[in-house]
């Protein structure tokens, strides 16, 4: 099958423009604070590209010949670069989501306020559409601040403590818990299945020395003068938090998500192979055929479709819990 892409700048289908020059385009997908990201590398050698309008808006589709091509998101132009020998140059791009506001900083408080209604203030202020895990969006919190931070990093901070993650895409803000197994609506999410076949190269890697057995917080009780501790977990070995938290309520989140995490960290996986326009960053991919212990579904964390030189292709990072 025959690569095929689909460039639109600013409303206007460019792909013939760029078709003979283009060396490489890649789309970067990642669980957490990092934008999405766009880049594209083209042949320069007779100097006749026009340079990229900065802030322009390029929308992607990735594909083959003769099938409906996979959009693959709407970005901003961030700049380019060239280099030399041989000619080239290089543009890159932001997702549209991130681009303004989101990533500007930001000093203010918020007081006895549920992350429901934290995320929604952060995504009317970037003019995006709130989306909060069920299982999340009622924990509260007495008072955050937030000092010359950024409202993507602050919101990724704050999730981080209950093991979620903070995504704007498609005009969406989204915060959702991580490995959780269900959109932000509740529903099912179903795995993407990816055979062994299909895989080009992969690489595992375990780490179960470092899992967790339990985690301990400590919080400071004000009103009787002392430091409490919470226990998340009841076996060896144990990690102590190194934050004293202001709450019962903060020190149990953060341990529950310390523990969380380390568990679904345990087992390590990087492949790369066949297009697979399915996997995106914080869904879930199954790969049957690896391992007797590899069954069951993988956290992506990290997924980039390549156009190139080799042909269309996607690499992936995704983690799990290990069991035996």
């Amino acid at each position: 099958m025959k690569p095929e892409f689909r460039l639109i700048a600013n409303g206007a289908d460019v792909t013939a423009l760029i078709a003979d020059s283009l060396l490489s385009l890649t789309v970067s997908d990642e669980d957490g604070e990092t934008a999405d990201r766009l880049d594209i590398t083209l042949d320069d050698r007779d100097s006749a590209l026009e340079l990229p309008e900065v802030d322009a808006e390029l929308e992607v589709a990735l594909g083959f010949a003769g099938r409906v091509l996979t959009p693959m998101g709407t970005f901003a132009v961030e700049g380019a670069d060239g280099s030399s020998p041989p000619q080239t140059m290089r543009i890159t791009a932001v997702a549209v989501d991130l681009k303004a506001s989101a990533r500007a900083p930001q000093t203010r408080a918020f007081e006895d306020q549920t992350l429901e209604e934290i995320v929604g203030q952060i995504a009317g202020d970037a003019g995006l559409s709130p989306v909060v895990g069920a299982s999340i969006r009622d924990h509260r919190w007495a008072y955050l601040a937030q000092t010359a931070e950024s409202d993507l990093h602050f919101l990724t901070r704050i999730a981080r403590e209950i093991d979620a993650t903070a995504k704007a895409a498609n005009g969406r803000l989204v915060v959702v818990r991580r490995a959780e197994g269900t959109t932000a609506d509740g529903e099912p999410l179903e795995p993407v299945i990816v055979a062994r076949t299909a895989l080009a190269t992969w690489r595992w890697k375990l780490k179960s020395r470092e899992v967790d057995g339990s985690v301990e917080a400590e919080w400071a009780d004000t009103a009787g003068g002392e430091t409490l501790r919470v226990t998340a977990g009841s076996e060896a070995p144990v990690q102590r938090l190194r934050q004293t938290f202001g709450s019962e309520g903060e020190a149990t989140r953060a341990a529950d998500a310390r523990l969380r995490a380390s568990r679904r960290e345990a087992l390590e996986l990087d492949a790369t192979g066949a297009f697979q326009p399915g996997l995106f960053a914080g869904g879930l991919v199954r790969v049957p055929g690896l391992r007797p212990e590899f069954g069951g579904d993988w956290t992506l964390t990290r997924v980039r479709h390549s156009l190139g030189n080799s042909g269309l292709s996607t690499e992936f990072t995704a983690k799990k819990e290990f069991t035996r």
